[in-house]
């Protein structure tokens, strides 16, 4: 039977080949590097747009969360790899209503710095719990649903395997992606 790190390994292997899945965030990447700032509208707008977040869309929010990292004056913050600056993009509140877009907000930080952002996934929040036990990691599994264990879970699963300077965040976002369930199912 298969040690889930040797079916993580396999399948590490396996994704080094698939650049097709890259076109449209070479695009994205190459966009925020051609316009890092966020102190202008029509700027911060054009990323947004970029991204196309569903949740975001949905609620049609996108004027709102504009604004709202206009007031945030984030630019400092993402240089330096503040990883706080994702929840407090991903906090926002609307007509009373508190809104939790972390997805989104990793998303955004990632494209501006994608070595330094972790992207938050729900759908891969059982791979992370599963790695977190198998590797008896001093993370608590059942807080995955927080930006700050997900970073903390993922960068140990980045240092483990070697992964430093060979993928950044987004590239593992793809990886997830494509082989997680894969994985889980093979690795248990």
């Amino acid at each position: 039977m298969n040690t889930f790190e040797e079916v993580l390994k396999k399948y590490l292997n396996i994704f080094a080949g698939q650049e097709m899945y890259f076109v449209n965030d070479t695009r994205n990447l190459e966009l925020f590097k051609k316009n890092p700032g966020n102190t202008n509208a029509e700027d911060v707008r054009t990323k947004i747009s970029a991204i196309n977040d569903t949740e975001l869309m949905r609620l049609s929010i996108m004027e709102e969360m504009i604004q709202h990292i206009l007031k945030l004056s984030i630019d400092d913050r993402l240089q330096r790899g503040d990883l706080t600056l994702v929840d407090d993009i991903a906090n926002i509140t609307l007509k009373g209503e508190k809104l939790y877009l972390v997805h989104f907000a990793s998303v955004y930080c990632n494209f501006h710095k994608p070595d330094l952002f972790p992207i938050y996934s729900e759908q891969h929040l059982d791979f992370y719990r599963l790695y977190i036990k198998e590797n008896n990691l001093p993370l608590d599994p059942e807080k995955m649903n927080t930006y700050a264990t997900f970073s903390q879970a993922l960068q140990l699963l980045v240092e483990r395997l070697g992964l430093s300077g060979k993928m950044n965040y987004l590239q593992l976002r793809k990886f997830g992606w494509l082989y997680a369930e894969t994985i889980l199912k093979e690795g248990r």
